[in-house]
């Protein structure tokens, strides 16, 4: 399943909860109370609202994690900081999507100062 899809996953299901609170008869299945979504957006179930909430937050933060290890997969250059070669490879990451700074690059012998993008 790709990102996307996921994304648009957890995107209509929270829709489809929020909509039960308008109306609830549009909805359908049972809930882990045993009692439908429905009856339980009827009486005003918070509950029902706030899991809707957290599996769509757990989700989409997978997703984002899986997104950034991928973003960050990009193969290391041994091309010295400021050098015309590692700003083309930088600019080459970005076209990509990659992370522009990755694990392994050149450093010059020397650590970024805390807060810096090294």
């Amino acid at each position: 399943m790709t990102w996307l899809h996921r994304v648009a996953r957890c995107h209509a299901h929270l829709c489809a909860i929020v909509r039960l609170y308008g109306d609830p008869s549009k909805a359908g299945g049972q809930s882990n109370q045993g009692e439908t979504y429905a009856a339980r957006a009827a009486r005003g179930d918070r509950t029902l609202l706030y899991d809707a909430i957290t599996v769509t937050i757990d989700e989409l933060v997978e997703i984002r994690d899986e997104i950034q290890t991928s973003m960050d997969a990009a193969e290391p250059t041994e091309a010295a900081p400021g050098t015309t070669h590692k700003v083309d490879e930088m600019a080459a990451r970005a076209e990509r999507g990659e992370s522009l700074f990755v694990q392994g690059d050149a450093r010059q012998g020397r650590e970024p100062v805390d807060g810096s993008a090294g």
